[in-house]
């Protein structure tokens, strides 16, 4: 017999190392172990949490129209995994890799102490492969280098298997899913659906439509990301645990591109935008395994010597979506109420956070994860270093988005503005994305927490010429 571990990849199709379980023909032993560590770290979210085990239900259920089940365990993988080849009597187990520090290390110890196997699995090009091919043999840092290779490299296939030999777990205990963890759920927010038929589906939906649009509505502010895909797939928390593989999203996009006679220019534009999001999914994940100190620190050190503010209440304020600012407002309320935020909305509010407050990344970086259900660790602070200005990206840090300006580009009517901050709901379109230059403002609603001009000015000045200073 042969235990498959489930981690960052709840799904039964073309998942690498499941696959090269059941290509041995044993009977093959679902199992998914909850790590404790995971609620100790300071980037745990209990929404990510709630939509991850929705997705562990949607597997389980999977797994029983096959004559199985998932076999779910709590506590440490180093500990839990030699006791389960002891109860199963297992002679091997598989795992798909992962690049976070902690996973690096844990799977080390596994591999070292026990009879198991790890695959790539989790992006389209796994650490190295890209690398390989640049001339000094260094890893890229800079992302339109990384993905001229990255696009020219022979994309691996979708694994295609009829084989059900799972086993039937007769005699192997599990608890329910449900009680895998003791956390209270009650006063989370609602998730969408989640497994693999539902990130299947929506797939086959925006593939069908949207993406042919993407490269024209990507940047459009949207109030329902997992409704008729528009503007965006909706895909971000599916592929975060592997309830879709990113071989598949690629391949289904790339099939558009075979037949030039239907799709005109534009649409072929539109489609290679989208493949390019997957292209930066792996850049930064590439630069997570390389330069793990980022999780931390800045990419580039010489930030880390900018004196910050340490400004709780504008913080809080932020958290909120209460800075007077509406674009930065209606973003910081959909992730408080979803889960979930549209990427230019992080990019906007990212860059307020740093550099219109001056408030150190880091805090931005670790708040995000703690309420995003596709909050992914690489990507996560590859956005935010970003915005910052710290990160791998050439642009400096001179790059300061303007809240107003970038609102009346991407929410033009103010749709996104009043689904999100109720007391705007009446103003009229005109002062929707400035109220503070109405005759009389909202009297709920709070003046702007700082002048644009004075804190673009302030951001330049600390970052042009940064002194050492304690990091909050």
């Amino acid at each position: 017999m042969i235990i498959h571990w489930f981690r960052r990849d709840l799904r039964l199709s073309d998942n690498t190392a499941l696959h090269a379980a059941l290509a041995t023909g044993a009977p093959v032993i679902p199992v998914f172990i909850f790590d404790p560590a995971i609620l100790k770290g300071e980037r745990f979210g209990l929404p990510r949490l709630k939509f991850m085990l929705k997705g562990l239900e949607a597997l389980d259920e999977d797994l029983r129209r096959r004559g199985s089940g998932l076999v779910v365990r709590y506590g440490d993988p180093v500990e839990v995994l030699p006791k389960l080849i002891a109860e199963t009597g297992a002679s091997a187990i598989t795992f798909n890799r992962d690049v976070t520090p902690y996973a690096y290390k844990r799977d080390t110890a596994i591999l070292n102490a026990l009879p198991a196997k790890s695959f790539d699995d989790v992006l389209i090009h796994a650490p190295g492969e890209v690398e390989v091919l640049k001339d000094d043999g260094n890893p890229y840092t800079v992302y339109t280098p990384f993905r001229k290779r990255w696009e020219n490299l022979p994309k691996p296939d979708v694994l295609l298997t009829d084989r059900n030999n799972f086993h039937s777990l007769e005699g192997i205990g599990s608890p329910p899913i449900s009680s895998v963890c003791a956390l209270d759920f009650g006063s989370t927010i609602d998730v969408p659906d989640a497994g693999e038929s539902v990130a299947q589906r929506r797939l086959e939906r925006f593939t069908g439509d949207a993406i042919y649009h993407y490269a024209d509505t990507r940047n459009q502010l949207i109030v329902d990301p997992f409704g008729d895909p528009h503007g965006t797939s909706g895909l971000s928390p599916y592929v975060r645990f592997g309830m879709i593989s990113a071989r598949q999203m690629y391949h289904a996009a790339a099939r558009l591109l075979q037949d030039a006679d239907a799709i005109s220019a534009s649409e072929r534009h539109s489609i290679q935008v989208w493949i390019g999001e997957l292209a930066w999914r792996d850049f930064y994940n590439h630069i997570l395994y390389h330069f793990p100190h980022v999780l931390n620190r800045s990419f580039k050190p010489q930030y880390d010597q900018v004196t910050y503010r340490d400004a709780p209440d504008e913080f809080a304020r932020w958290q909120a979506g209460m800075t007077g600012y509406p674009v930065i407002d209606a973003a910081m309320r959909q992730m408080n109420q979803i889960g979930w935020m549209h990427n230019r909305a992080r990019m906007i509010v990212a860059s307020f956070l740093t550099k219109d407050l001056l408030i150190y990344w880091r805090r931005g970086d670790v708040h995000f994860m703690k309420h995003l259900i596709d909050g992914d660790p690489a990507a996560n602070n590859g956005g935010w270093q970003w915005s910052a200005g710290t990160g791998t990206d050439a642009q400096p840090y001179f790059r300061i988005f303007n809240p107003v300006s970038q609102s009346q580009q991407y929410d033009p009517n103010g749709e996104y503005i009043r689904a999100f901050v109720p007391e705007l709901r009446d103003v009229p379109t005109q002062y929707i994305h400035e109220p503070w230059k109405m005759l009389i403002p909202p009297k709920q609603y709070p003046a702007p927490i700082v002048d644009h001009a004075f804190a673009r000015k302030r951001a330049l000045e600390a970052f042009r010429n940064p002194n050492k200073g304690d990091l909050p």
